[in-house]
């Protein structure tokens, strides 16, 4: 028998912190399929679909550094070409998905005759438009309409409050707000030029424009038990968990009998967030369905008839709808 000499045996390895995610070459490449003038749709989609994957694996710190790098690369001057991209990323009014942005997303080319374009930033456009994330934006406004219908379907005359309502465009949409079956209606905004807009395109149709923050629903402004119908399109996306509860408690506090509240939320595993964070520096609040669920945490059972997650065709978002208890 052969006797082999005794070996240390080494301690098991320690395991060792990852390296921080590195986008450049993921940008480096984006950039020079650009410049060799590789049609934009593919090329974005392989940079928003990697940037996408560091956001999800990445820790909090390290998606930073990813986001620093995207801002110090050559390629963001190329991507801002794209008039969508450039809004969010400017803020003229001081935020990402002002009114005149999501017209771009609503709208479509019609929403640019006032913005500069090169046939890159044009082709950049397209694509961001066809991009999922568009297409539940563009159902959102859908789906509002259909709940104002449904509503004046339902009683007469129904009082209604639009949170966040922006350039209202769900309201071109409404088949009851053009025939006038709708006794009140309340376009609540934070953004004075937004209303101004509201106020040209809609004053025919009698609707309200309301100059306040979200807090107005729940500091006194607005009557308790007033409306049959209360939604917001966009407004979740910009609230904290902590304001996006106390408003859903207050709005349900502003429903008449019987009445509904309706919000849309992006989904937390957007696809397409990584690529708007670093690129737009567009940063929601995003959650899961049983998040938006949680929103509702805090309102009387007693008083709540129901509270669902409405049935979505896009994986993009969420609606909440919680009804409240009597009425016809």
């Amino acid at each position: 028998m052969i006797h082999m000499p005794l070996q240390a045996v080494p301690p098991p390895a320690l395991p060792q912190a990852s390296a921080p995610p590195d986008p450049r070459g993921l940008m480096d490449l984006a950039l020079t399929r650009l410049q060799a003038g590789e049609p934009a749709g593919p090329v974005v989609d392989a940079l928003a679909e990697g940037l996408g994957w560091l956001r999800a694996t990445a820790a909090p710190a390290s998606w930073q550094r990813v986001i620093a790098a995207v801002r110090a690369h050559p390629l963001l001057a190329l991507l801002h070409e794209n008039p969508l991209a450039r809004r969010s990323y400017r803020k003229p009014r001081g935020y990402a998905g002002d009114a005149p942005m999501l017209d771009m997303l609503y709208l479509g080319e019609a929403a640019l005759e006032n913005e500069p374009m090169t046939p890159l930033g044009l082709a950049l456009f397209r694509r961001d438009l066809a991009a999922p994330a568009a297409l539940a934006a563009r159902e959102r406004i859908g789906h509002m309409a259909a709940q104002i219908d449904q509503m004046a379907e339902a009683r007469r005359a129904p009082h209604v409050l639009a949170l966040g309502a922006g350039h209202l465009r769900e309201a071109a949409l409404s088949r009851a707000l053009r025939a006038g079956r709708i006794g009140r209606f309340v376009a609540l905004d934070q953004d004075a030029a937004s209303l101004a807009v509201v106020q040209v395109e809609h004053a025919a149709r009698g609707i309200e424009t309301l100059h306040r923050s979200p807090k107005a629903t729940f500091d006194g402004t607005l009557p308790r038990g007033g409306f049959d119908l209360v939604y917001a399109v966009t407004l979740y996306d910009d609230l904290t968990d902590r304001l996006a509860h106390t408003v859903t408690a207050a709005c349900f506090a502003l429903l008449r009998p019987g009445g509904r509240l309706v919000v849309a939320n992006a989904d937390r595993n957007l696809a397409e967030a990584g690529y708007h964070e670093a690129c737009f520096d567009w940063v929601r609040f995003q959650r899961d369905a049983a998040g938006v669920m949680r929103l509702a945490h805090g309102i009387p059972a007693a008083e709540v008839a129901a509270c669902r997650i409405l049935p979505d065709l896009r994986p993009e978002g969420h609606y909440l709808e919680i009804r409240r208890r009597g009425g016809a």
